[in-house]
């Protein structure tokens, strides 16, 4: 039986990858292992596999030359990806500089930002090094003053794996080392991208896997044309976290609030989510049109980043907003659970029924759009400037491109047409599900076959390809 070695280095993947059936098939085909970042805090779940063989550590002291040499890639192929600007933007922290109130503070905040962009390692120093004359020179020296993490290369050395497979979001050092330690021992490896915009938001890969398991053919041209992969080491599978929606909408949904209402989804990037939710609150208020019952249900992501303007949600504020209630439960019992932590880790089971149970989706520009076009809900993707962060827009969001095509989804490029925009989707006829997963075929494989099924399959496949390579090296 060919034995398969699985990273899991974040408490995100061991919701997403143990907490459902993503890995069953897997299991039962192969001799699964499993290895572990020792920081994770969900080891119960991870200790429980008989396959499992402990943790590895990695050297605190070198995520800052990993971080800096992601950004150099990700400024030097800043042409390549328009989010890959906007993060130096958002890193730099250029929302600093004050465009609207005259010359003086024009120039007044230039200098300011220009002061601490200089102290900024993530500022003034990525295009000073990233520049197309000097990052020859700049990155090759980081890449060899950046050592192997030989404790991870032991564990993958010490048993004759014939994959070593580990999700990731392509900006972690443990996906450098662990495809560096690939390469020199010789031994497949396959990258499982977690997310949408992974592979357009964060860098270019300097030290590649073997293989890439990516969403669909959007996220295939992304690998091909941003990160140089060949059409053979891509495949599309999908995500385990989206399967939940194909089997909820064979049944009735059964959401969590008995009144309708429309669900705003926060996102992680900042962005003045408490002003938006004030100019519907008024229009749901002031609609002729809408239902006097109609409210709407604030989710803030879970892992918000720091915001320059309020974040703080309260109910008395409102007359027909109110918060999430899994969101709600989890303040109620540690509020530091929700600032930038994974280690709140909503339950997945939970969003199949909230976001089916909603009269239509509005929020930012975040996946959760996505997965409630994939629940047949009319979509908002707020699309215009908040006047206070970076622009978190389809200006800069490269994956978002196309998104409109699916059907019932819309940009909002106004705040004045937000209202509006939400009174047509609640009024919209019913999405039809053909119409829709023909779009979404485009971001989102949506197989037939379940996703533990096509994981197996392309874990089957890589070792076919493996064993073929073997065997023409034996002949020569």
């Amino acid at each position: 039986m060919a034995k398969v070695l699985i990273v899991i280095s974040s408490d995100i993947y061991v919701r997403n990858y143990l907490t459902t059936d993503a890995l069953t098939a897997l299991e039962e085909q192969f001799e699964c292992h499993f290895i572990a970042d020792n920081d994770i805090s969900m080891k119960e779940l991870l200790e429980q596999k008989s396959g499992f063989r402990g943790y590895y550590s990695i050297d605190d002291s070198l995520h800052k030359k990993h971080r800096l040499l992601f950004n150099l890639m990700m400024w030097r192929h800043r042409r390549k990806s328009r989010t890959f600007h906007y993060r130096w933007l958002r890193n730099s922290r250029w929302h600093m500089i004050d465009r609207s109130h005259g010359t003086i503070r024009l120039i007044l905040s230039t200098l300011k930002w220009l002061g601490s962009a200089s102290l900024n390692p993530e500022g003034l120093v990525v295009p000073l090094l990233g520049n197309r004359l000097v990052f020859p020179m700049s990155s090759r020296l980081l890449q060899r003053i950046i050592p192997p993490n030989e404790d991870l290369k032991a564990r993958i050395a010490s048993e004759k794996y014939d994959v070593v497979m580990f999700p990731s979001a392509a900006f972690d050092p443990v996906s450098v080392d662990i495809s560096r330690a690939c390469e020199d021992l010789g031994v497949a490896s396959l990258c499982l991208i977690d997310n949408w915009d992974n592979l357009t938001s964060k860098t270019v890969f300097w030290a590649k896997p073997t293989y890439l398991g990516v969403w669909g053919p959007q996220a295939r041209d992304q690998a091909m044309k941003i990160h140089g992969f060949a059409p053979s080491q891509i495949y599309e599978i999908g995500t385990p976290r989206f399967e939940q929606y194909v089997a909820a909408r064979a049944r009735p949904a059964k959401p969590p609030y008995r009144f309708p209402y429309v669900l705003f989804v926060g996102s992680a990037m900042p962005f003045d989510e408490i002003s938006a939710l004030h100019l519907i609150d008024k229009f749901l208020v002031d609609s002729p049109l809408l239902p006097p019952e109609l409210h709407v249900v604030y989710r803030p992501h879970p892992w918000q980043q720091k915001r320059q303007s309020s974040s703080v949600f309260s109910i008395a504020d409102f007359r027909r907003v109110v918060l999430d209630k899994q969101i709600q439960d989890a303040q109620q019992k540690d509020r530091s659970l929700l600032e930038n932590t994974t280690r709140f880790q909503p339950d997945l089971s939970y969003y199949p029924n909230l976001l089916m149970g909603s009269s239509c989706v509005v929020g930012p520009l975040t996946t959760m759009l996505l997965e409630a076009s994939l629940c047949l809900r009319p979509v908002i993707g707020i699309n215009y400037s908040d006047g206070v962060h970076s622009n978190t827009s389809r200006q800069y969001f490269t994956h978002f491109d196309d998104a409109d095509n699916i059907p019932g989804f819309s940009f909002c490029d106004k705040a004045d047409d937000l209202g509006r925009l939400i009174e047509r989707s609640v009024l919209s006829e019913p999405i039809q599900a053909e119409e829709s997963a023909a779009a979404i075929g485009y971001f989102l494989n949506q197989s037939p076959l379940p996703y533990p099924t096509r994981l197996a399959d392309t874990i089957n496949s890589i070792i076919a390809k493996s064993s073929g390579k073997r065997q023409q090296i034996s002949s020569i």
